[in-house]
């Protein structure tokens, strides 16, 4: 779904997915920044009057287990690493996000990807979820999306 501000059809999307069992953030990271700087995506013209950010929230609830090169966390992970390398080289600022319920090991792959160490949050329980999505929208309260 390209960028838009028809919550409808968002919702209708996010409604439609489901767990299958294995955790691939390096896909979903890939998708976030193609939607911000390559095709098959419409990227919004910018205009030049303005101070953009652009910014991705990575959000997992998992570990990487499996991507389709690879059944090893470490392997995936150094896929992220690269990845993130990437993204932030072309400017895009990136908050991850590890809710973190089940008792996993702290991810490292997602601290060295965040673009700061506080742009880094690991939820540990349901409650915390709200404060940490408000925080991350106090810091980017400054940002204007436009169509």
């Amino acid at each position: 779904l390209a960028l838009t501000y028809d919550w409808t059809a968002l919702n209708s999307k996010v409604d439609g997915l489901f767990p299958a069992g294995m955790t691939n953030q390096v896909i979903g990271l890939q998708w976030a920044f193609q939607s911000l700087t390559a095709l098959p995506f419409t990227i919004p013209a910018k205009d030049p009057n303005f101070k953009y950010s652009d910014v991705i929230v990575l959000v997992t609830d998992g570990l990487n287990t499996e991507s389709r090169h690879h059944t090893s966390q470490s392997a995936i992970d150094a896929r992220e690493k690269l990845l993130c390398g990437n993204i932030k080289a072309a400017g895009i600022t990136i908050y991850t996000v590890f809710i973190n319920t089940g008792g996993d090991p702290s991810q490292e792959v997602l601290k060295t990807c965040a673009s700061a160490p506080d742009k880094a949050i690991e939820i540990k329980s349901s409650s915390q979820v709200l404060s940490a999505f408000n925080s991350i929208g106090t810091a980017l309260s400054n940002l204007r999306i436009a169509q």
